[in-house]
Parts: C-alpha cells; sequence; structure tokens
C-alpha cells in the first residue's frame, strides 16, 4: 500500500513555498502530541527533502491551534487530514491559502490495551473505548453493535490516556500504540487518506 504520493506539479509548489537551496528552517505545524498520524506524515513529507534540518515539526494541541500559530506567523506551513471534520473553516478563513493537497497513508489503525489488560471482545460493548473523532467510522465497519465511546483530541493522546489507566481501549495508530507500550488487540488497517497544506494568504482579499 502507498505511503505517500505528491505529483510533481505539488512537489514544486511545496518547493516554492519553503525556497529550493534556502537554509532557512521551515516550521510545518500539525497535529501532536508525538505518535499522531499528522506527525507520521508530516515526516514523511520532510524526507521528500532529502536534509530534514531543513523542517522543524510544530506540533499543536489543536488544528485550530496549528491556524492560529500560521495567521500569527509563528510556524509557516500547517498540515491538515481531510478526514478532519472542521477543515472546512480552514478553507473560508480569508487569511489562509489552500497550498497543496496529496495523498498520503497513515499508519495502521487498531484497538489497543495494556498488556496487561485482558481483552475479549465483548468488552468493546461494556467498556469504553477512548478515540479521537475521526476514526470513529472504523468501528462500524467492523462491529455490529454500538460501542460507548469518549473522544479526545488526537489518537496519540488517547493511546495516552490508556497507558494511564483512565481507560483501557483505545482507537489509535501502530506509532502511538509503540510510543505508549500498548498492544493491538484487534487490528483494522492503515488509512489512505488526503491532506492538505495551508500558508499564510499575503493579501487579505476584500469584499466584493
Amino acid at each position: 500500500m502507498e505511503t505517500l504520493r505528491i505529483s510533481g506539479d505539488e512537489k514544486r509548489a511545496l518547493i516554492a513555498l519553503v525556497g529550493d537551496g534556502s537554509r532557512r528552517s521551515v516550521k510545518l505545524g500539525t497535529l501532536g502530541p508525538e505518535g499522531t498520524s499528522s506527525e507520521y506524515v508530516a515526516r514523511l513529507m520532510t524526507r521528500l527533502f532529502g536534509d530534514q534540518g531543513r523542517f522543524g515539526i510544530v506540533l499543536e494541541e489543536t488544528f485550530e491551534h496549528c491556524m492560529g500559530a500560521l495567521t500569527e506567523g509563528r510556524i509557516d506551513l500547517a498540515l491538515v487530514p481531510h478526514a478532519y471534520a472542521n477543515i472546512n473553516a480552514f478553507y473560508m478563513n480569508p487569511l489562509l491559502e489552500p497550498s497543496i493537497v496529496f495523498r498520503g497513508s497513515t499508519p495502521e489503525y487498531g484497538l489497543a490495551a495494556r498488556s496487561d489488560f485482558a481483552f475479549h471482545e465483548e468488552l468493546l460493548f461494556t467498556d469504553t473505548v477512548v478515540t479521537h473523532p475521526a476514526p470513529i467510522p472504523l468501528l462500524e465497519y467492523y462491529f455490529d453493535r454500538p460501542v460507548k465511546l469518549v473522544t479526545t483530541t488526537s489518537t496519540s493522546q488517547a493511546a495516552g490516556q490508556v497507558a494511564d489507566g483512565l481507560y483501557n481501549i483505545a482507537i489509535t495508530n501502530e506509532q502511538a500504540a509503540r510510543q505508549h507500550n500498548l498492544k493491538f488487540v484487534y487490528r483494522f488497517s492503515p488509512i489512505p487518506m488526503t491532506w492538505t497544506v495551508f500558508s499564510k494568504r499575503l493579501e487579505k482579499e476584500g469584499p466584493r
């Protein structure tokens, strides 16, 4: 399965944004903390340039915080997946410019628990599963009964809350599960997805 696919035109647009041959560090913001699918894809992006030192990845608590940092000039670019429910607000913001769009697969997703937790499938329907809102539809496709859910700001934070004992089961990705020493008790798959890199619009368009 593909991991990252950026067309030639989009690569050239990205190079134009970061400055071909420039040694200036480019700050790329996306959703944190470490272990999110957004961070994973952001790091794949930086490898396109060989010299990953050209990029500094800035992890924010929410995508809205990313956009605030972008409009205030604290970061240069912001990466957002199209699975994010409120991405339309960023497209409508007259201060922001959708600069490139590309395909990039997430790490594998699954249900994760602590290594000492005795999981069995019936617990899905009696326990509470913690998750970011975006991957909730996975449960509808893989299970035929309602699951009790609580949401949090990222898949990585969901994994962290299981590691801390707040919950027993999380929907998360393989990267976050490994980081928080969790085990997959049920595997879904990587998620092929499209992404937008936003930049700050140089001139605000006035009313027409």
